[in-house]
């Protein structure tokens, strides 16, 4: 599947798969073995599929979309924390343009409808392979199972688009929608920076405002989700007035 060029930011060059161990780590691969920017992996189902700090990601076959893109920005490695936030962005817009309940985003890289995750985001550093390195932005979007189809530990805390009331159309057009966001927002990045996402995520999120825990290292911090800053940081309003950041853990609502 090709993508004219247009005025688009990358000629996406799509290839899809029935079933792949991990359309992440395929797209890193090509990542070390020079592949330009615009390369998407997808697949239909995923063996190996993961999310964050280590954990599975549940990719059954023929209910959702899992693939991944690779971008190769000027400043990867101070920008993979951006593009995680940024593919966080063109997802939610993309799926909240269906017919049904809008999605938002929890910090850093859920999207959500009634709190409920229905999608998620895990970008990848890639230094070899350049110049320059590669970001490798991996997305999972729960399309059309039913409660039953998740494990015992998500239900209740996870669902698809089809469970939470949205109209969703075919992994093939999905996959199209959202790279049209994704192009969108890589192009507002690369010609203006951050900024602009960051106004937009802040739009999205979908508990701005509530008290949250963070969880990382061992430490955990409390406050009142104020967004996030320029280098894609989460802030907290926490005791006493104090502004906190949070790099990296676990957003726990209370």
């Amino acid at each position: 599947m090709a993508f004219p060029s247009g005025s688009q930011a990358l000629a996406w060059r799509v290839e899809w798969l029935e079933a792949a161990g991990s359309t992440n780590d395929l797209a890193l691969e090509r990542a070390r073995r020079g592949e330009a920017e615009g390369l998407v992996v997808a697949a239909r189902t995923q063996t190996r599929g993961r999310g964050r700090q280590g954990r599975a990601w549940h990719s059954p076959p023929g209910t959702g979309l899992y693939f991944s893109a690779l971008f190769r920005p000027p400043k990867a490695p101070a920008e993979a924390r951006l593009l995680t936030l940024l593919a966080g962005v063109a997802a939610a817009e993309g799926l909240s343009s269906l017919a049904g309940p809008p999605v938002g985003l929890k910090w850093p890289n859920d999207l959500r409808i009634s709190r409920k995750k229905v999608g998620g985001i895990l970008c990848e550093y890639e230094p070899r392979g350049g110049p320059p390195p590669a970001v490798v932005a991996g997305v999972g979007v729960n399309l059309s199972g039913e409660e039953s189809g998740f494990p015992p530990e998500l239900r209740g805390r996870a669902a698809s688009l089809k469970m939470a009331g949205k109209g969703a159309p075919g992994a093939g057009e999905t996959l199209v929608l959202l790279l049209r966001h994704l192009d969108f927002w890589y192009k507002v990045f690369c010609d203006t920076g951050f900024e602009p996402v960051r106004k937009q995520w802040m739009e999205i999120c979908d508990n701005l405002g509530e008290e949250v825990a963070v969880s990382s290292g061992g430490e955990t911090r409390r406050g009142k989700v104020a967004g996030i800053d320029a280098s894609g940081r989460l802030l907290l309003h926490g005791a006493g007035g104090v502004l906190l950041r949070a790099e990296a853990g676990e957003v726990i609502e209370t």
